[in-house]
């Protein structure tokens, strides 16, 4: 006789809504800004209207108000796939059929400067949880009407920006290689990891788009990513010049007009 499992569906919240979110159908719109740090949510949230908190649990922060008359939210993912993975299952069941990711990122290139924009086209997948959903060989891809939303709007902006193909890891600091310390632990492999990266035409390396890519697209999402750069490992330099704004400023427009054209 085949054994009974209980799969332990999520809990709800105390409020009846999705668990980890704590957010009710209707709490957020259709079109979900995807901050990495909940700190980044009120900043995103300046450039709206009716801007109100609606939950806040853990690294999970969501705002939710208008945006040139459409509706518009944004909720903290933390760092890493991992809760990315919670967040993104959660909109859904919340109808959030589209969502752009609004980050920070290392540049591998001298063609990207701090404060520039990276709008990734796809990414290599070493962030540990798109492989238990899905493959190794499966490709990690932006929708290209949220790419091409996202060149428009940086366009309309006058902001300086590039395509690019990240790398996403599950790691901060070997797994980028990124000594833990003055003659701490340095496995051989970690000094060939950015220049074989580099050899490879990898524009930038970050710890989130390739899991939400794969993880939204498996949910039939839209998903795309605007990446402020932070950092320069070839030219070592580190220092925001302004790109936070900007990246939040961008992905709100990019929203505009995907809605824009979803109406049409």
């Amino acid at each position: 006789m085949p054994e009974i499992i209980n799969r332990a569906h999520a809990p709800h919240a105390s409020n009846d809504g999705v668990y980890h979110l704590q957010l009710k159908v209707g709490d957020v719109a259709e079109y979900v800004l995807l901050p990495g740090a909940p700190e980044r949510v009120p900043i995103i949230a300046q450039n709206w209207d009716n801007a109100r908190e609606m939950a806040s649990y853990r690294e999970f922060r969501t705002f939710t108000g208008e945006y040139a008359g459409m509706r518009i939210s944004a909720t903290s993912t933390g760092i890493g796939a991992p809760s990315s993975e919670i967040c993104i299952h959660e909109l859904s069941v919340l109808g959030v059929h589209t969502c752009i990711r609004v980050g920070s990122t290392g540049s591998i290139t001298p063609d990207f400067d701090l404060g520039d924009l990276i709008i990734p086209v796809a990414c290599v997948r070493r962030d540990g949880s798109s492989a238990l959903y899905v493959e190794p060989e499966f490709p990690s891809f932006a929708d290209t009407r949220v790419v091409m939303a996202l060149t428009e709007a940086c366009e309309n902006l006058g902001f300086r920006y590039g395509l690019g193909l990240a790398c996403t890891v599950g790691s901060f600091y070997i797994g980028q290689g990124r000594p833990l310390s003055e003659g701490g632990y340095w496995p051989s492999f970690a000094d060939k990891i950015i220049p074989d990266l580099r050899q490879a035409r990898v524009t930038n390396i970050e710890m989130e788009t390739a899991a939400q890519y794969v993880i939204g697209y498996l949910h039939g999402m839209r998903m795309g990513a605007v990446l402020s750069v932070i950092a320069n490992r070839v030219l070592d330099k580190w220092g925001d010049n302004g790109g936070e704004e900007k990246a939040c400023l961008a992905a709100c427009e990019a929203m505009r007009i995907l809605a824009a054209k979803d109406k049409k």
